[in-house]
């Protein structure tokens, strides 16, 4: 009895834990001319709960080999995946709030992005550098609005006149909360099937007036 106890307090004690739990995410690339790597690394639970995966450019490479098999095989479902494409900005409108609403609760406890560009030529390499300032320049003004940063982002671009590279690294981490997560794909879910229930209505309009 004292043992049934125990497991049913214990299994509470997690339930009632889980949603109050945050996952550290930290996440950092290289991509240069020769070398892609990905990393990604998060603990949860206290740091008791780790995991961490990572990519090299081989086995994207091989990743890629494996996709274009399977196009190759299937024509059909690439064509069908296609036509799901054209829709898919109307299929996402309906959860742009539920997503906008979780993604301020992600915090950016640090963000920092560096490029290295050379393409030779001291003029062309100067616009180079300018036109990647600006591009960063629109992608952080776009996620301020959507994004809670802990600190002020690190962004540098640095022009090499010596040489033709082209090298970023990028190195984030993020904390989120488990309970906002679930909540947020509970939410999805439930406008999914308001989403498709409209669907289904507004297509049986339309068959009955084209009837009429």
């Amino acid at each position: 009895m004292l043992w049934f106890i125990f497991i049913l307090v214990l299994v509470v004690f997690i339930l009632i834990m889980i949603p109050l739990l945050s996952v550290q995410i930290a996440f950092s690339t290289i991509l240069s001319s020769s070398a892609i790597n990905i990393n990604i690394k998060g603990t949860t639970f206290f740091g008791l709960l780790h995991f961490q995966k990572e990519w090299s450019l081989a086995d994207i490479l091989s990743m890629e080999r494996e996709e274009i098999e399977e196009l190759e095989e299937d024509t059909v479902h690439f064509d069908t995946l296609l036509n799901e494409l054209k829709y898919l900005p109307q299929n996402i409108k309906p959860f742009q709030r539920v997503i906008a609403q979780f993604l301020i609760k992600i915090k950016i406890k640090q963000f920092e992005w560096r490029t290295t560009i050379g393409l030779g030529d001291a003029a062309e390499t100067g616009t180079a550098s300018g036109a990647i300032w600006s591009l960063k320049g629109t992608i952080f003004s776009w996620a301020r609005n959507y994004l809670s940063f802990a600190k002020k982002p690190l962004i540098d671009v640095q022009p090499d006149y010596q040489r033709m590279t082209l090298e970023t690294t990028c190195q984030c981490m993020m904390q989120i909360k488990v309970g906002n997560a679930i909540w947020t794909a509970y939410k999805i879910a439930r406008e999914w099937k308001k989403h498709k229930k409209r669907s289904f209505l507004q297509s049986e309009k339309d068959r009955r007036t084209i009837n009429v």
